[in-house]
């Protein structure tokens, strides 16, 4: 199975997100869904500014 076929057909393990999201929350962000113009789904990472010491 390519990963071109993966996407295509939907198929796959499923975990990009599940990761995308542990990082997220690992560093205080928030990992959340965004429509894209002409349809699609985007996810938006919002980061916390660093706070200076």
């Amino acid at each position: 199975m390519t990963p071109t076929r993966c996407r295509r057909n939907g198929d796959g393990v499923g975990l990009g997100l599940a990761l995308a999201r542990g990082l997220a929350e690992a560093m205080g962000a928030r990992i959340t869904p965004d429509s894209t113009p002409g349809g699609g789904l985007t996810m938006v990472v919002t980061v916390p500014k660093a706070e200076q010491s």
